[in-house]
């Protein structure tokens, strides 16, 4: 009988809400790839000895109802990636040409973002992304 399958992440993603959505689809752990080596060490004895290691900021942000949080839950993967992008400075043509999407696809995410996060203006959506940490 084989061992239950434990996923470890290991990314270079904000742990701000990258590390929950992880964590609710069922990830043992989450390291950042800015971390020493002797963090993603503890992470994989923690997870292999059976317990979960996530960083103390995604524990804290998942037991607040904070609005913000609330609101992201409702954004996909694909919508949150193209977030990012925007908050990093980038247009529409420029995600599209990196995403292998049309500008017409980007456009569509971003009203789909700026209605389920209830902002009005791009700049409104990349001061959210920032105060989330996602860039």
């Amino acid at each position: 009988m084989a061992l239950p399958l434990k996923v470890l992440v290991l990314t270079a993603q904000s742990p701000a809400l990258f590390a929950v959505r992880c964590m609710h689809s069922g990830a043992a752990g989450y390291v950042c790839k800015q971390e020493d080596l002797s963090e993603l060490l503890s992470a994989i004895k923690a997870v292999l000895a059976g317990y979960n290691y996530f960083p103390s900021q995604a524990i804290k942000n998942n037991q607040t109802t904070d609005s913000d949080l609330q609101l992201f839950r409702q954004v996909n993967d694909r919508e949150l990636m193209v977030l990012q992008l925007f908050a990093q400075g980038r247009s529409n043509k420029e995600i599209a040409k990196g995403m292998f999407l049309s500008s017409k696809t980007v456009s569509t995410y971003k009203k789909r973002l700026m209605h389920k996060l209830q902002v009005n203006t791009l700049v409104d959506l990349i001061e959210m992304a920032k105060r989330n940490a996602l860039v």
